[in-house]
């Protein structure tokens, strides 16, 4: 009897599984998904999320993470993926040192959209929370700052 149960309980739940799996897979129109798979034929693990005037697939690209971005008439509207410090021009990394002494980066993304690439990072210490971004390889701009409590 428990054995029944099991194999019925594990059936339902590989059902529900795949037809939620099914049905966010629907939530993405035909053309944004074939749009995507041209663009970025080597992508693996893709992860579709609806947003509300866009649609954002999360995948890995030649082993790193990478976001794509959509518009409901499936153009391209950019990407991003995350950086280390070591991987900044190096006038955008020293502008961070000699300015910005005693923060540590929380986090730090690349965005793309067709144009020259923008970053914007995080950085904190244990009063203030900063975020800069920089076009280019321009120096910093003060994008937003949050006080801890």
């Amino acid at each position: 009897m428990k054995k029944k149960i099991l194999v019925l309980t594990t059936a339902l739940v590989l059902t529900f599984a795949a037809t939620y799996a099914k049905s966010n897979e629907n939530k993405i129109p035909e053309n944004v998904s074939s749009v995507f798979a041209r663009d970025f034929s080597q992508a693996r693990d893709i992860n579709w999320e609806l947003y509300k005037d866009y649609y954002k697939a999360s995948f890995l690209d030649m082993g790193r993470v990478v976001y794509a971005f959509y518009n409901a008439d499936a153009e391209f509207i950019g990407m991003a993926s995350n950086l280390t410090a070591d991987r900044l021009p190096d006038g955008l990394q020293s502008d961070v040192k000699r300015k910005y002494e005693g923060y540590w980066i929380t986090d730090l993304f690349q965005v793309t959209n067709g144009a020259s690439p923008a970053f914007f990072i995080t950085i904190e210490n244990a009063d203030r929370k900063i975020i800069l971004n920089a076009e280019s390889n321009q120096s910093w701009s003060h994008y937003a700052e949050l006080k801890k409590d």
